[in-house]
């Protein structure tokens, strides 16, 4: 079973996949960066809000957008086409279908992890080159840089476990990816405008506040808002939920949607 990860783990990192996330996090960066710069420099002259701790501050409040894009992470791992759990090799012979999901979704959490690390490092070291002259980035902004990915870190483990989720439940990537978006988007808008003022129904304002993990993002800008026992425990269930579901509907798939030459092995198998 650690070998399957490994492999899975290296074989994402290793395709073009990862390279396109790596240089789209640089880009988003530098973009983020001169944005700032242009803000400070040609909008509102000198005037606070617009240096380095600002942007580290800002950007803590935004981790909600790269919780949106966890299904490519997950996609990555996933690979090019649905998973065959009748083709067998020397590492997942003696795997069954309940592990070969589990093994991807822990290869992309692994993936999640590295890409997490190579994001902080990229951001930050961007952020010192540009905003060098204003000496306004300290270790201490760098550090609750850190806590913020930290906590914000069990969210997007549970935004990769719905995109295996979708991308498992649907044969079809568009209609996986649709999926994804409608539960991570579309739905929690609706219920946070809802639950928000003026309207604030009582339903839907418990369900932003205590159920809903896109809310939970905006808190991470500061100590007083986070809520770690919350991120833990709403990630914790968000991720059950999609791994029994994702699972089970790898388990319950059925030899005549699968491709005929899968079918002919099992048969094969089973003489």
């Amino acid at each position: 079973m650690i070998r399957y990860i490994w492999t899975e783990f290296i074989r994402a990192v290793k395709s073009k996949y990862y390279i396109k996330i790596i240089i789209a996090i640089a880009a988003v960066s530098v973009l983020a960066n001169l944005a700032m710069i242009a803000f400070r420099d040609y909008v509102y002259g000198t005037n606070d809000g617009t240096y380095g701790y600002n942007l580290i501050m800002f950007a803590g409040g935004f981790f909600w957008l790269p919780y949106y894009t966890t299904i490519f992470i997950s996609d990555m791992v996933f690979g090019e086409n649905y998973p065959d759990p009748f083709i067998k090799d020397r590492i997942t012979k003696r795997l069954r279908r309940p592990q070969l999901y589990l093994g991807k979704l822990f290869a992309t959490w692994l993936c999640l992890f590295l890409i997490v690390v190579m994001a902080f490092v990229i951001f930050i070291g961007i952020s010192t080159v540009f905003q060098l002259s204003t000496g306004t980035l300290s270790l201490e902004i760098v550090q609750d840089f850190a806590v913020n990915i930290s906590c914000a870190f069990p969210l997007f483990m549970a935004g990769c476990s719905l995109g295996l989720m979708c991308l498992f439940a649907f044969e079809k990537k568009l209609r996986a990816f649709i999926v994804f978006w409608v539960l991570t988007v579309v739905l929690p808008r609706i219920v946070m405008g809802l639950g928000a003022e003026p309207l604030s129904i009582s339903v839907f304002k418990f369900i932003k506040d205590k159920i809903l993990l896109t809310p939970q993002f905006t808190t991470l800008q500061f100590f007083a808002s986070r809520n770690v026992p919350q991120i833990l425990i709403s990630s914790s269930v968000y991720i059950i939920l999609s791994t029994l579901i994702g699972g089970l509907t790898f388990c319950r798939k059925r030899i005549d949607n699968l491709p005929a030459d899968a079918g002919s092995r099992k048969r094969n198998e089973s003489q």
